[in-house]
């Protein structure tokens, strides 16, 4: 359903047009929404969009019909806003949500509604509410069980959109090493000075070389990834859009925030997890590990000619790429937080180790 009415903000968003709606979605029967409860969501952790849980009362029995919702919408920040204009990424969720995420071997929250408009980029979706399933913590870390669990349910994607023609199909996935990553280079300059301020001595003196370096080598690192093998990317994989124990149900694991969704290498991902939500130690004792398990499940999904060598030196660009997202977090989004503040102090801490032990930056090109 599209059209030019749907709501801007959390406050326009009544129960006659939640009612609509959910009927369309063949999620209601003849009861009509009465009230709407909202209650905030993602503070310190979503910088991308606007969330609220909705909670529903009906004025009838409505078996069936979700009780509560999430609502993400365009945010007001204008920060977030520039980063969405450049990136394309309230199109490329709800294009997730509307083509992909049906069909996804990883479960994504179900979409009752989902609209985009192209002109002004707002958007809304209307999401599954996932509690009381456990949430990922970035800022604690996951443990090695349940990156385990993410690994195994990212593979998965990652092995069913291998190199697949139909990846062609979807205007909205943007290509790794197409125009829609290529404003990474020039915010990336933007922002580093803001970096190097937040971060002071935390950033040794080498990574700081290298940093200054990559500010105008990440057009060239793109095309080099751009070579790797393709498929469905999630791009914002990391423990705080994930979901663990979702009750009863056939897939026990959940992943939210598909605004970065791409057409690139798999290994992103991989780099993007484990150098941003493991602790320092339990990557370094089980990163190899998590590597060949990513690996097997792909080969047992039918990927043919993908060394697993290949697979780890896909890694470490991948771990030099990833660098350009806190370092534009840092340097554009709103920290007002002291959840925020500290998830950047860590994002940067996990990071910047990873890239010193893998030495990425030998391979800025």
């Amino acid at each position: 359903m599209s059209s030019t009415a749907f709501p801007r903000t959390i406050e326009a968003i009544t129960p006659a047009w939640l009612t609509q709606v959910l009927r369309n979605s063949g999620a209601l029967g003849a009861a009509a929404v009465s009230g709407i409860a909202c209650s905030s969501l993602g503070e310190g952790v979503g910088f991308m969009s606007a969330m609220q849980r909705l909670t529903l009362t009906y004025d009838g029995p409505a078996p069936g019909a979700p009780r509560s919702l999430v609502a993400k919408l365009a945010p007001l920040h204008p920060g977030a806003r520039e980063i969405d204009k450049a990136f394309k990424f309230y199109e490329r969720e709800t294009g997730f949500y509307g083509a992909i995420g049906p069909t996804s071997p990883v479960r994504a929250p179900r979409a009752y509604h989902v609209e985009f408009e192209a002109e002004s980029h707002d958007f809304i979706l209307l999401l599954e509410d996932m509690a009381p399933a456990r949430l990922g913590d970035q800022l604690a870390g996951l443990s090695v069980e349940d990156t385990t669990v993410a690994i195994r349910g990212v593979a998965g994607l990652h092995a069913q959109w291998w190199e697949k023609p139909a990846l062609r199909d979807y205007p909205w996935l943007a290509d790794i090493d197409g125009p829609a990553f290529r404003p990474l280079q020039p915010i990336y300059q933007q922002c580093w000075p803001a970096l190097v301020d937040f971060l002071g001595d935390e950033m040794s003196p080498q990574l700081r070389t290298a940093g200054e370096r990559f500010a105008t080598r990440v057009d060239a690192l793109l095309d080099v990834v751009g070579t790797f093998p393709r498929t469905v990317m999630h791009g914002d994989y990391r423990a705080d859009n994930m979901f663990f124990d979702v009750g009863a149900t056939a897939e026990p694991f959940a992943v939210a925030d598909w605004q970065i969704t791409s057409n690139g290498p798999s290994a992103f991902d991989l780099a993007y997890l484990m150098t941003g939500s493991l602790s320092v130690a339990d990557r370094r004792r089980h990163q190899d590990d998590l590597l060949g398990l990513h690996h097997q499940i792909l080969m047992d999904g039918g990927v043919s000619n993908y060394a697993l060598k290949q697979a780890r030196e896909e890694y470490r660009h991948c771990a030099m790429l990833a660098w350009c997202w806190p370092v534009i977090a840092v340097g554009s989004l709103d920290m007002a937080n002291e959840r925020g503040v500290a998830f950047f102090h860590i994002w940067c801490e996990r990071a910047m180790t990873a890239i010193t032990d893998l030495k990425a930056w030998d391979l800025i090109p």
